[in-house]
């Protein structure tokens, strides 16, 4: 569900390419309502793990892998919500869909990264080892994620006397929001890795 989030995200950064704001917003509702269905989720695991026998000396370890998760939705909401807020001038959009770092590599980037984690995530229950090489693929996937909206703040700033004030930090405001969906799935990525060490110590 979490993952739902994201790629509806990502579509809604392709429909502002296409300056189809109408589709953006509803986009944003499905992120909204994907969201909501990830929080009920959230909170059924809650009460599982808690009310549960299993997970003996590791329960705090899952309540924060689940909580971190679902960080995820709530950063791809977030995101969401800024790009609704108001159609982004042709020009501004324009800065940030050309050269080698663009807007849309870097949502592409960030689908990988969720799907990644998912994987590692996914590979607790039956290969340890894949799942901690999934884990540091996301960190890895993580890094390059940042060095994009490093280069996508550095682009934008560039032309900071050429954008109007509030499309600039709605833009700004957008890659910080990307970038946050991104960190949530490294946190994520790191208890999945404490948690495989606990198992195996």
């Amino acid at each position: 569900m979490v993952h739902k989030c994201v790629r509806e995200l990502k579509q809604m950064i392709y429909s502002a390419e296409r300056m189809n704001w109408p589709l953006v917003k509803q986009q944003a509702e499905t992120v909204s309502r994907y969201e909501e269905m990830a929080d009920d989720l959230h909170r059924e695991a809650v009460i599982q793990i808690a009310q549960g026998a299993f997970f003996a000396g590791m329960k705090e370890d899952f309540l924060d892998l689940i909580e971190r998760v679902d960080e995820i939705a709530d950063a791809a909401q977030d995101a969401a919500r800024t790009i609704s807020e108001a159609p982004i001038e042709r020009g501004v959009l324009d800065y940030l869909l050309e050269g080698e770092s663009t807007l849309g590599q870097m949502v592409d980037e960030i689908d990988i990264c969720v799907a990644t984690l998912i994987e590692s995530v996914e590979a607790m229950r039956t290969d340890v080892k894949a799942a901690v090489s999934k884990s540091l693929d996301v960190d890895r996937k993580e890094e390059a994620i940042d060095r994009i909206k490093a280069e996508l703040t550095s682009k934008l700033s560039a032309r900071r006397s050429e954008i109007e004030v509030l499309a600039y930090l709605q833009v700004r405001e957008l890659i910080a929001k990307l970038d946050e969906v991104a960190d949530a799935a490294e946190d994520c990525s790191d208890l999945v890795i404490t948690i495989v060490v606990k198992a195996l110590s």
